[in-house]
């Protein structure tokens, strides 16, 4: 994919409990959606919430020139909206830390600061789910967020979330810690064997580790018109080199399985794999290229996101392990060595 730089912003390094877990909403009730999974993962990651919409610049245009009401100020309806949901929040758990932002401008600029100003851990989105001619013609939000970011992103999918109700009751994990929404129990993790598509390993790891699940080590070969004997060669290498990053997660204490799969269909193989494993989260990485996968965003990416009906978490591929570090300070090193080696 190609680079973005009209969205390229230096993100502020920050570690530990002061990086939030960030939840974008644009004040519909499919985005609100996303709160309990934010709750969720703030509360395992014992850091805060961070909660955040943007008001656009002006007031929407009257429609075919009828005005439709009286103008509102978008700021303090936004300010209203985000001090409900923060309500929400608190009411079914006092002692969490949450607040709020309202931003200003375009929602991806705007976002896309906000992350390199607050540094989270992770920020969710919740997907609209349009069709291809819509984001033709609105663009995605989600899209450009993706490509212009410098840290991971949750994307939740319509499909994927359960309803809210109309009340006003919270609908939040129980003290327990647990949801309604199944959040890193079983991780799916495509590898196409270049060392971009390795960055997300941390991710992953981390997201399995405080849900306790485990993770699924995927590659998919597409070795159309390679001779017989050297695709098995091939094959039985790559099942190898997953075998060995499978024990290193292992060790860490998160078990992990692989599979090797041998199409030139990429991204159905793996949402065929996600739905036999029965994986909650597919993590991928984006902007990456690999001889094998053939993992670029516009195509493989972007057709397992829609057509997978799972919750799919992108990472950017960070560069050099110092920055690993400073990203993930709970990440044992062996992991994040996984994520530096040749692949």
């Amino acid at each position: 994919m190609e680079d973005d730089s009209e969205f390229a912003v230096t993100p502020v390094v920050r570690t530990g409990a002061l990086r939030p877990v960030i939840v974008a909403l644009d004040g519909s009730g499919l985005a609100a959606r996303a709160v309990p999974v934010g709750v969720l993962l703030a509360r395992r990651r014992q850091t805060s919430l961070l909660l955040m919409r943007v008001a656009p610049p002006e007031s929407p245009a009257d429609m075919f020139g009828y005005q439709i009401g009286e103008r509102q100020d978008e700021r303090a309806i936004a300010e209203e909206y985000l001090a409900r949901e923060v309500a929400r929040v608190r009411k079914a758990h006092p002692e969490f830390e949450v607040s709020s932002v309202v931003l200003s401008g375009t929602p991806s600029r705007a976002l896309i600061e906000a992350q390199a100003e607050h540094s989270p851990q992770l920020t969710i989105v919740t997907s609209h789910g349009r069709s291809a001619l819509a984001r033709m013609i609105r663009g995605s939000v989600t899209e450009e967020l993706i490509r212009g970011t410098t840290g991971s992103t949750l994307v939740l999918w319509p499909w994927s979330l359960p309803d809210r109700p109309s009340t006003d009751e919270p609908v939040l994990p129980t003290s327990a810690g647990t949801t309604e929404v199944p959040m890193g129990r079983r991780i799916l993790v495509p590898l196409d064997g270049s060392a971009r598509t390795a960055r997300v390993v941390p991710e992953a790891f981390r997201l399995a580790r405080d849900a306790g699940g485990e993770v699924l080590l995927l590659s998919v070969l597409d070795l159309h018109g390679v001779r017989p004997s050297r695709a098995l060669d091939l094959e039985r290498a790559v099942l190898h080199a997953l075998e060995q990053r499978a024990t290193t997660i292992e060790a860490a204490g998160v078990p992990a399985r692989v599979e090797v799969i041998v199409s030139p269909d990429v991204a159905g193989s793996i949402i065929s794999a996600a739905a036999r494993c029965q994986s909650d989260t597919i993590a991928m990485t984006t902007h990456a290229r690999g001889a094998l996968g053939k993992f670029v965003f516009g195509s493989v990416a972007n057709r397992v996101a829609s057509r997978a009906a799972r919750t799919v978490l992108f990472t950017p591929p960070h560069d050099g392990l110092e920055s690993f570090e400073h990203v993930y300070p709970d990440v044992p090193p062996a992991i994040l060595d996984l994520a530096a080696l040749p692949h």
